[in-house]
């Protein structure tokens, strides 16, 4: 069966209340989002320090929070539904998970660097993540962004926003659908990091910075529902990101002007 006909394969039993699941799985990503926020303020609070000021207890902080609030989501969740720890899809890479890492990586440059093109030539506008004003001034924490990518952001976002989101949409969508609406709900909750300063006077960059975000997920989407492990999917967003920041370092502190020049995280 080909992969078209795999991704298009309606559900065994198709959900009678499709708008229900649909809300579910956004509280859930919305959620995640907001318990992010809760940690930050506590951590913040109890540390005392202004990360706005303060970039690397800024990194620290925000990396620690944005553990606790997936993980605190991922409970719940978990608890909620009385879903069993089997229903996790953590398996040691196999060389078809290597190829599809691989070849995932391929397609997402791929898109990115077809898409830069495209609004360069169009003149489309969009905004880069708000981390990029951070590691800006000082460009050496980027060599502390990397590795908290492939171990932490990577692994974290795919839990709760692949095997949790978009698998629980299985039973009720196909996977093509359960793919882009777990990928709606990934983009949705990244209007924080892309927002700028000037979201409500103009939009749109961020929402064109939200569609290639939307556009990538996907393509991970596609990679976990074929390798069935979250693994695969985590070390391609977290090995993604860490290359992003690997460029974006090489452009700020080299002669050396590489073609990636934004952040366009994860």
């Amino acid at each position: 069966m080909s992969l078209l006909s795999n991704l298009l394969t309606p559900p065994k039993q198709k959900s009678k209340q499709p708008l229900k699941e649909i809300f579910f799985a956004t509280l859930i990503g919305i959620s995640g989002l907001i318990a992010i926020a809760f940690w930050s303020v506590i951590f913040v609070l109890i540390v005392g320090v202004d990360i706005l000021t303060d970039p690397l207890w800024g990194l620290l902080l925000t990396s620690l929070a944005f553990c606790m609030g997936i993980l605190t989501i991922f409970l719940f969740y978990m608890r909620r539904t009385n879903t069993p720890f089997t229903f996790l899809d953590i398996n040691f890479p196999t060389w078809r998970d290597v190829f599809y890492i691989i070849a995932g990586l391929i397609t997402l440059f791929s898109i990115l660097l077809i898409i830069g093109i495209l609004f360069t030539y169009f003149g489309v506008e969009t905004t880069s993540h708000s981390v990029e004003n951070i590691v800006s001034s000082s460009p050496e924490i980027i060599l502390l962004l990397i590795p908290i990518s492939l171990l932490l952001v990577g692994p974290l976002e795919e839990l709760l926003y692949r095997n949790i989101i978009q698998k629980s949409l299985y039973s009720s969508f196909s996977p093509i659908g359960s793919i882009f609406i777990s990928s709606i709900i990934f983009s949705a909750v990244h209007i924080s990091a892309y927002a700028g300063d000037s979201l409500f006077q103009n939009p749109l960059p961020a929402l064109n910075a939200l569609a290639v975000i939307f556009i990538l997920s996907v393509i991970i989407g596609i990679v976990y529902y074929q390798t069935k492990n979250i693994v695969t999917a985590a070390l391609l967003h977290g090995i993604y990101d860490s290359i992003i920041f690997a460029v974006f370092y090489i452009n700020t502190t080299t002669d050396i002007t590489a073609t990636i020049s934004s952040l366009l995280l994860f």
